[in-house]
């Protein structure tokens, strides 16, 4: 942390907590939406975010999942309470709140085993399943409908963004190619532009893959970021890190799903109404582009995914496990 004012401001919104001397705060960077950082104090090592939402009820959504999931005896990481007593606090304007570190630690994709894909399995299994019995109280929910001329027409926009720069490295000439890819499936016929999910919704993490999990060998030993909590069908999000973490790899995808179908069991029909709908928003997905190349931020470039664009259907069917 180079910039002399940007780190008196963080020290004085870290003053909320009983820290005891700071000795250092960093800046993690593989965040996309909220701000975050690493902070080494006499008190222990912590992570503090600053939350780009304005919306207090959200976050306190969030810290109230913490806790409900906590006393179920899983481990969703917990905040440090204010010298106040609450777990947020707010500072110029922005909500903050003070975490502790997790135990273990975070595995890029591309070390992702089996048995961290069992683990994954087994831990969501278990978290849907404690989630269940909770009420909507105003979560996120997606709406899987979209005018399709319109999303390709937002790829034109991105494409000529692309394109306009005065020369384009590695990564804009793959996201060129996905982009080119996905516009024409969008502008198929058979593409669907619209799904309605036909099982019940419940609270689920919502943004549940390996960057907001933590293992101690091959378990999982820590949830972060429960801040995207959404209230959707299990299969959804069951389907969404099968294809978000896993790639739809099929060895590490059948280990996952079976190990989460083992503790908490989906029917064919279950699993294949998820997988309509969480397709149906894949091959939509035009937000880390948009954010890339209009929006410069270049954080959402990691949730590019590093394969050619196919759509959802075809991808999900090689898995065997019936059509999406």
């Amino acid at each position: 942390m180079k910039n002399p004012a940007e780190l008196e401001r963080l020290h004085n919104i870290l003053k909320y907590w009983p820290l005891g001397a700071v000795t250092s705060v960093e800046e993690i960077l593989n965040g996309a939406v909220n701000q975050v950082y690493r902070v080494q104090a006499s008190l222990g090592n912590f992570y503090l975010r600053l939350y780009k939402t304005s919306e207090r009820a959200r976050v306190e959504r969030e810290h109230a999942l913490l806790e409900y999931v906590a006393a179920h005896n899983l481990p969703a990481v917990q905040t440090l309470p204010s010298r106040y007593g609450s777990s947020l606090i707010e500072h110029d304007g922005k909500f903050g709140a003070l975490y502790f570190e997790s135990p273990g630690k975070q595995i890029p994709k591309s070390e992702l085993t089996a048995g961290h894909a069992q683990a994954a399995g087994k831990m969501l299994a278990q978290l849907h399943k404690i989630l269940k019995p909770l009420p909507d109280v105003g979560y996120r929910k997606y709406s899987l409908n979209w005018n399709g001329p319109e999303w390709v027409e937002r790829l034109n926009r991105i494409e000529s963004a692309i394109l306009a720069r005065t020369s384009l490295n590695e990564a804009d000439q793959w996201v060129l190619q996905r982009l080119r890819a996905q516009r024409q499936w969008l502008q198929d016929p058979v593409c669907a532009h619209s799904y309605v999910p036909k099982f019940p919704a419940q609270v689920l993490h919502g943004d549940y893959h390996q960057g907001n999990l933590f293992f101690q060998k091959e378990t999982v030993c820590g949830v972060i970021d429960w801040d995207q909590a959404v209230f959707m069908p299990r299969a959804f999000e069951v389907v969404r890190v099968a294809s978000y973490m896993f790639d739809l790899q099929p060895e590490l995808s059948r280990v996952f799903l079976k190990a989460y179908l083992d503790l908490n069991p989906l029917s064919a029909e279950e699993l294949a109404d998820g997988a309509k709908a969480w397709g149906c928003h894949y091959d939509h997905y035009v937000w880390a582009q948009e954010e890339i190349y209009l929006n410069n931020n270049e954080r959402a470039r990691v949730f590019i995914p590093e394969v050619p664009f196919v759509p959802f259907h075809v991808l999900w069917e090689k898995l065997g496990l019936g059509r999406a």
